[in-house]
């Protein structure tokens, strides 16, 4: 029986300390070589302050996106609150510091020019925490990819959860995209 209670506080603490993680606690240590690329600083623009080009671009560089202006998309959620936009020509980087990510997939949509990145685990932690998409918007486009995290659920304090969605979408007879992040 007390085998049984130790395993159930375990088991407690575990989804507790995920949990705790997943929303962002006050007492995480921020940085890591991903992040410290990112930058923070400048106001948000709107996402399509600048014209996009007509003709398709190369993947911007590290040094590019280091001095990429900052935009807002067309729509976040509170769940995206802590996640930032930036834009380079026709490509957008959405980076989520402080998310505890599990996994990034692509649901639907082109998959040209999309990249994933999930940081590597810090500060003493053995999770995860940060990751950012990036993928060019073109008018045509139209995507769907989902960020996951950690959570409690049947599989246990480690189960695979839905955290953000991210669609992007372009109709030819819109003038501008439509990126939504919730």
């Amino acid at each position: 029986m007390r085998l049984r209670f130790a395993w159930i506080a375990w088991m407690a603490a575990g989804c507790a300390g995920v949990l705790v993680a997943a929303a962002g606690a006050s007492g995480a240590q921020q940085g890591g070589a991903r992040a410290a690329a990112a930058p923070d600083a400048g106001e948000e623009r709107p996402l399509d302050a600048e014209p996009f080009p007509a003709e398709p671009s190369k993947q911007p560089t590290a040094a590019e996106w280091k001095t990429a202006p900052r935009v807002r998309l067309s729509r976040t959620g509170p769940a995206a609150a802590g996640c930032r936009g930036y834009r380079r020509r026709e490509w957008l980087r959405i980076r989520c510091p402080e998310l505890t990510v599990s996994a990034i997939s692509l649901l639907g949509g082109k998959t040209e020019g999309v990249a994933f990145w999930i940081d590597p685990p810090r500060g003493g932690s053995e999770l995860p925490r940060g990751g950012e998409v990036m993928f060019p918007i073109r008018r045509g486009d139209r995507r769907v990819i989902q960020i996951l995290t950690f959570g409690p659920g049947y599989d246990g304090p480690f189960t695979l959860l839905p955290a953000i969605v991210v669609q992007e979408q372009w109709l030819d007879d819109e003038p501008a995209p439509t990126v939504t992040a919730s």
